[in-house]
C-alpha cells in the first residue's frame, strides 16, 4: 500500500514505475480512455475493494480508431474524469501523451489470433489489434496484480483473457457485469452524442438481447430463428445493424444450435454513433 494523501496525476512511464516500486500491498489497475461514466466507476469501486493501491489510466488510443473523426471527436473532460476517480478512491491516475507511448521507434502489434479477427475484428479491422498491444504495454508498465475490465466489451475481455494466460502474464483479470441505465441501455461514452429520439431508438439493442435471452430460457435452440426474432427488434426501432450472431462464450465461435450457454453479440449504428451490447442467453 501507498501512502498517498490525494490523488496523483503522472505523465510519465519513469515517474509510474518509481512511484508504483515503493507499493507493498497488492496493486490494480483500471484502464480507461476518459469520459468516465458509472460503468468505470463500477470498475474503480471494485478495484478500491480489492487492492492496496488503484491505478487508473487516461489514454485515447488513436491506432484503436479506423476513422479519424470518431478519434478527433471522442468526449473529453479530464476535470470531471478526474473527481470521479478522486471521489472513487483512486491513488494514481496515469495519464502519458502519445509520445510517452508510442514513440517515433514503435512498430510492435498484439495479435490475438481468432478471436481478434471476428465481429469487432472484421468491421473494424486492426481495431482489436491496437487494444491488445496498448493493455499489454499497461500491463506491462504497472505490472499490477488485479487489472479491471467490463462486460460491454465482450469481445475485448475474452481477447485479453487469452493474451494473459497465453503469454503467462502475471495479473489477475477481473470483469465486471456490464452496467445499464434504468431503461437497460448499455452505459458507453458513445452515448453521449446521442439525441434523446436516437436514445430511445438505442433501447433496440437492449430488447433485441432480452427477447433473444427468453426465447433460449424457453426451449428455443436455434440460433437462426432467435436471430431472426433480433433482427426484426433492431429493425424496428429503426437501427443499422453492423452484425448480430450468437456464439460460444469463451470462443467466439458462431453456433447454429445452442447447447448450454451462449453469447448474443450485436453491433449497429444509432443514426451515425456505432453501439455494441452482448448477453448470455
Amino acid at each position: 500500500m501507498l501512502q498517498i494523501e490525494e490523488m496523483r496525476l503522472i505523465k510519465t512511464v519513469k515517474e509510474l514505475k518509481t512511484i508504483l516500486a515503493a507499493a507493498t500491498g497488492s496493486v490494480g489497475l483500471v484502464p480507461t480512455m476518459g469520459a468516465i461514466h458509472q460503468g468505470h466507476v463500477a470498475l474503480l469501486t471494485k478495484a478500491r475493494s480489492d487492492c492496496g493501491t488503484v491505478v487508473a489510466s487516461i489514454f485515447v488510443n488513436p491506432h484503436q480508431f479506423n476513422i479519424k473523426n470518431d478519434y478527433l471527436n471522442y468526449p473529453k473532460n479530464l476535470s470531471t474524469d478526474l473527481e470521479i476517480m478522486e471521489n472513487s478512491g483512486v491513488d494514481i491516475v496515469f495519464k502519458p501523451n502519445i509520445e510517452e507511448i508510442y514513440p517515433n521507434s514503435f512498430t510492435t502489434t498484439v495479435n490475438v489470433k481468432s478471436l481478434s479477427d471476428r465481429l469487432e475484428g472484421a468491421f473494424r479491422p486492426g481495431h482489436l489489434d491496437s487494444v491488445a498491444t496498448i493493455v499489454i504495454k499497461l500491463l506491462n508498465i504497472c505490472q499490477p496484480n488485479f487489472v479491471y475490465f467490463g462486460q460491454k466489451d465482450i469481445q475485448q475481455l475474452l481477447m485479453i483473457k487469452r493474451m494473459i494466460i497465453d503469454l503467462n502474464i502475471q495479473t489477475n483479470l477481473v470483469s465486471i457485469d456490464t452496467v445499464r441505465d434504468k431503461d437497460g441501455l448499455a452505459l458507453s461514452s458513445r452515448n453521449n452524442h446521442l439525441t434523446e429520439a436516437q436514445k430511445q431508438s438505442a433501447l433496440g439493442l437492449y430488447s433485441s438481447l432480452k427477447s433473444a435471452s427468453n426465447l433460449s430460457r424457453n426451449g428455443e435452440k436455434s440460433a437462426n430463428k432467435i436471430k431472426s426474432e433480433m433482427e426484426q427488434i433492431l429493425l424496428s426501432h429503426n437501427l443499422d445493424i453492423d452484425y448480430l450472431a450468437i456464439c460460444d462464450s469463451e470462443t467466439l465461435d458462431e453456433v447454429t444450435y445452442i447447447n448450454g450457454a451462449a453469447l448474443a453479440v450485436i453491433a449497429a449504428y444509432c443514426g451515425n454513433i456505432r453501439l455494441i451490447d452482448n448477453m448470455l442467453i
